[in-house]
């Protein structure tokens, strides 16, 4: 017995001192390419995260057995929430040891790293950064990589189960942020579309106005039929929405309080909240996950015993996305021409996240094939911009005794859904107003004179759109045949010579556009008026301060270009002041009393800008046409990375653009045109029955 013992240990001895020495054969033989690769997340999520690219590693290295040559990675954590991320962030951009950057998972932080890599040519992979402005601003951009689609696509998900759940009208509450942003901006827009009506929007910046802004949505008597989005800006506005409810709960001594039908956002989807909400309701909402079908959540509940939750399989795939593109290219200057050539192959391949049939793939690409790849998420067909995947799935998660659960799988791919195959910059609107070709035209005096108003109500640099625009507008007018005399221009004046601007002097509304500040004559700083100023100016009360004003007449038609930002109810003007809707009306419905125009066409570029034709209808004469309805944001439209700011607005671009092409267009053919041209906004029409006839009266009337 015991020799049989010592055979067998004698054999299994050999058998190992073999293994051994093929492994060292093998690593002696094999190339080692290693690459550093900086991850940057929330320092509480390290551990977490750490323990699932460690599991990435190991499978990356298995893959790699038996190839003349594997790569491997140095991992270098960053905390996204360090006081000195923005340098750091530069630093490894310009750091040519660092192959690339992975994460952030916040769109904040996104858009800090963004601004780096584009600037220095580094690849940044983005799991989870799904903010849709980030998406817009580096979508035609290199070296961005988003493995999610936009929050535009989850927004547009959580309608559809508002709708399956027989709501009729949706309601927001949101944060700030350009994370939130996606929700405050985007939301009523797709509503819209998706044929909801829109409700109470609600923005929060502080604990205060998020705590009424849940008592607000409590007191409703209508809660069956309402749907209410709640997109918090952090993990604490989650907590404090969840306590709220449950003081409202103890006050009125019941276990369920009458609330609209919750969907909540994917930052709600936290494992940082287990154990910390859930006092008065159950939550449910969507988020980022992994398609069932490739066995990731599965394998990762047996690994670490518990499901994933949001990201965490994006995470791997940035990982094994550049394990695979550094298979084919060792030069870390070309590695983000090497992803496109990873996600653009279109080879057969049934492979999976696995490490066998990642080993598979490897040893085709390293023979010149392009097999199509996908990862642990799921997809990896990205658009044409190679911005940001095509195609997430959607967990339907619920959270309930302090575990979050997945209940169901969702995708818009194959539903015929704009959002499942195009991104943001390719929306089309679908609801449009219609006009009755056989409607009264109105009687108006003679045509005499035509006078223009120009206001951009901005005055910081981050809305250089504003004032561009308005520049713009004053150009356009002179190409019309307006002379100075009858062009009221109120802008700050304040881009051209700032020291942000690179092109020192200059103010454009095109990328290598020409100069809309050069000889443009602007008669009043934004900051030197108050609103009474506009009141005088538009009655034509010229004084000592106000020395060129209206001077329009019953004969005259007058239009008046206003870009800024808005709210429900109130239009900027200024960085600190605003000025409501009923002012404007007040100063439109003096003018009319007074015989001040003949015809009026009053175009607003503003958030909620619809709620000044709302405000204003009913004054004669007056035609409103806004960039979006009044529970809408307006967006802009071309950013430049250089100045870091966007040069226009979208419905600006399409108004001016449809003028130069067209000056004797009818209303009602202007009106289609800024509907189609304009994205992520109804472009609307007020107050046209007391105009007349959209179908016969025309922008000539306006332009010489």
């Amino acid at each position: 017995m015991r020799k049989i013992t010592r055979t067998l240990t004698i054999a299994l001895l050999l058998t190992v001192c073999a293994c051994n020495n093929d492994e060292q054969t093998e690593t002696a033989v094999q190339a080692v390419r290693n690459y550093k690769v900086a991850v940057v997340v929330p320092q509480e999520e390290q551990e977490r995260c750490s323990a699932l690219l460690d599991w990435a590693l190991k499978n990356i290295e298995e893959a790699q057995r038996g190839l003349d040559e594997r790569v491997a990675f140095t991992l270098e954590w960053k905390d996204e929430y360090a006081s000195d991320l923005d340098r750091w962030l530069k630093q490894v951009s310009m750091d040519n040891s660092y192959a690339a950057i992975l994460g952030p998972t916040t769109s904040e932080c996104a858009r800090i790293a963004a601004m780096a890599c584009n600037s220095y040519a580094k690849t940044l992979v983005l799991p989870i950064a799904t903010s849709v402005e980030l998406q817009r601003i580096y979508g035609k951009k290199d070296y961005v990589w988003n493995l999610t689609q936009s929050d535009l696509t989850e927004c547009e998900i959580m309608l559809q189960g508002a709708k399956q759940y027989e709501q009729t009208k949706v309601c927001l509450i949101a944060g700030t942020g350009l994370y939130c942003q996606s929700y405050s901006d985007w939301m009523a827009y797709q509503a819209t579309e998706t044929g909801l009506e829109v409700g109470d929007i609600r923005i929060y910046n502080n604990e205060e106005e998020l705590r009424a802004a849940v008592r607000a949505e409590s007191k409703h008597t209508d809660c069956e039929e309402r749907a209410l989005i709640f997109a918090p800006a952090s993990a604490d506005d989650a907590i404090i929405f969840d306590d709220e409810l449950g003081k409202i709960v103890e006050e009125e001594q019941t276990y369920w309080i009458d609330f609209p039908n919750l969907l909540c956002a994917n930052s709600m989807n936290s494992s940082s909240l287990k154990g910390k909400i859930d006092k008065a309701y159950y939550y449910e909402g969507f988020a980022p996950i992994s398609d069932p079908s490739t066995g990731f959540t599965t394998a990762y509940i047996s690994r670490f015993g518990e499901e994933p939750t949001t990201g965490e399989a994006q995470l791997y795939d940035g990982l094994c996305l550049l394990a695979y593109a550094l298979t084919i290219e060792s030069d870390v200057q070309k590695l983000n021409d090497a992803i496109k050539t990873i996600v653009d192959g279109r080879e057969p391949w049934t492979g999976s996240w696995l490490p066998t049939d990642m080993g598979e793939a490897m040893a085709a690409l390293k023979e010149g094939r392009h097999p199509d790849l996908s990862g642990a998420s799921g997809d990896w067909t990205f658009d044409d911009n190679h911005s940001a995947v095509l195609y997430t799935t959607y967990g339907h998660w619920i959270y309930l005794d302090g575990e979050f659960k997945t209940v169901e799988y969702l995708s818009l791919e194959g539903q015929g859904s704009s959002t499942s195959t195009l991104q943001v910059w390719d929306w089309d609107t679908q609801q449009m107003q219609t006009f009755s070709e056989s409607a009264t035209e109105l009687s108006y005096d003679e045509l005499k004179e035509r006078w223009a108003v120009v206001i951009s109500t901005s005055d910081t640099w981050d809305n250089y759109r504003h004032q561009a625009d308005a520049l713009a507008m004053y150009q356009l007018l002179k190409r019309h045949g307006y002379d100075d005399d009858h062009i009221i221009l109120i802008n700050e004046d304040n881009l051209a010579n700032n020291a942000n601007n690179v092109y020192l002097g200059e103010v454009r509304v095109r990328i290598d556009g020409e100069d809309v500040r050069r000889g443009a004559d602007i008669d009043y700083k934004l900051s030197d008026l108050s609103t009474t100023d506009l009141k005088d100016i538009m009655l034509g009360n010229e004084g000592e301060r106000l020395k060129k004003v209206l001077h329009s007449t019953s004969n005259d038609n007058v239009i008046v270009f206003w870009c800024g930002h808005g709210n429900n109810g109130k239009m900027a003007w200024g960085s600190n002041k605003d000025i409501q809707v009923e002012v404007i009306k007040d100063i439109l419905s003096a003018m009319s009393e007074e015989g001040k125009y003949r015809k009026m066409l009053f175009v607003v570029d503003a958030c909620y800008s619809g709620s000044v034709g709302k405000a204003c209808e009913g004054i004669p004469g007056i035609l409103f046409l806004t960039a979006a309805n009044e529970k809408e944001e307006s967006k802009a439209d071309i950013f430049d990375n250089n100045l870091n700011v966007y040069l226009s607005n979208g419905f600006t671009r399409a108004f001016q653009e449809t003028i130069d092409e067209s000056s004797d267009i009818t209303l009602r053919n202007l009106y289609y045109i800024l509907v189609r041209r304009t994205f992520g906004s109804h472009a609307s029409v007020y107050n046209s029955s007391m105009f007349g006839n959209m179908y016969r009266n025309t922008l000539e009337e306006f332009l010489e």
